[in-house]
């Protein structure tokens, strides 16, 4: 399984994203909360089923109770290719009987920043002071929590209920346009992802995303993937801008599958 899953993989390569092709796509992404209504979309939930299946099929993501792991995120400076800065968080994620519940923790200069959700509140605390609402890191804990949650589960968690994948059809040279949404209760934000597949590769050829209120795409590629313990997660997810020049990494390191956690970690102060 192994040898076979990994020379799907090879074959995927690099998710590039050298260009969305057809100017007609991405569309509209309709109003938040759209279900799939169009036969087509048969072709987008295949689409996703046989990346997942390339990555050993959901029985890979149900190995994963808890985990440990290192999201650096990488600033560059897109003129010169030098990297600017970086900033580690160190996430700390499991499945407990409320729901999925997440820790984190980073510095911000010489402030400590912990916050999280134990699958029923969300918290934050900084240098040992409790943060409450109106504080950028207590609103922002719920759905932090959510996406690093999330990030480590793609592409498994497309198939949560309340994701809805649409099939729009192919571009100019053939490749498949599969575009996601989220229904009201999933996430915090109205975001719109967008994946486009080649016909017979498993893994996505690019990938792009547009933010809640924005109209423009921004677009990624997925490098190094990665398996721990027969987990199965990409390592770095590059942000290009619009003239194809890297401006953000994040780089997912130190992985460590079902640690054992103690649930009160995840509870607020």
């Amino acid at each position: 399984m192994i040898q076979k899953r990994f020379a799907i993989l090879a074959l995927a390569g690099v998710l590039m994203t050298t260009a969305w092709a057809a100017p007609a796509w991405p569309p509209d992404a309709g109003p938040r909360g759209e279900a799939a209504t169009q036969a087509g979309d048969d072709t987008a939930e295949a689409l996703v089923d046989g990346w997942i299946d390339a990555l050993g099929g959901m029985e890979t993501y149900r190995k994963l109770q808890s985990a440990s792991y290192t999201l650096t995120t990488e600033i560059w400076d897109p003129l010169s290719g030098r990297l600017r800065r970086t900033r580690p968080r160190y996430v700390t994620i499991a499945r407990l009987e409320t729901g999925e519940a997440a820790r984190i923790e980073r510095w911000e200069g010489n402030d400590f920043i912990q916050h999280g959700f134990d699958g029923v509140a969300e918290w934050a605390v900084m240098n040992g002071e409790t943060l409450g609402p109106g504080d950028k890191d207590y609103d922002e804990a719920r759905y932090v929590s959510g996406d690093v949650f999330y990030w480590i589960g793609l592409p498994f968690k497309l198939k949560d209920p309340g994701v809805f994948l649409h099939y729009d059809g192919t571009d100019d040279e053939g490749r498949h346009l599969v575009r996601v949404t989220f229904g009201e209760d999933v996430g915090d934000h109205n975001d719109t992802w967008f994946y486009t597949f080649e016909e017979g590769r498993a893994m996505p050829e690019s990938i792009g995303y547009r933010e809640e209120g924005r109209e423009n795409i921004s677009r990624t590629y997925w490098e190094d993937i990665r398996e721990v313990d027969g987990y199965v997660f990409t390592g770095r997810r590059v942000h290009v801008n619009a003239d194809g020049r890297i401006w953000k990494v994040l780089v997912t390191s130190d992985f460590v599958l079902n640690p054992e956690v103690d649930p009160a970690m995840f509870k607020g102060p």
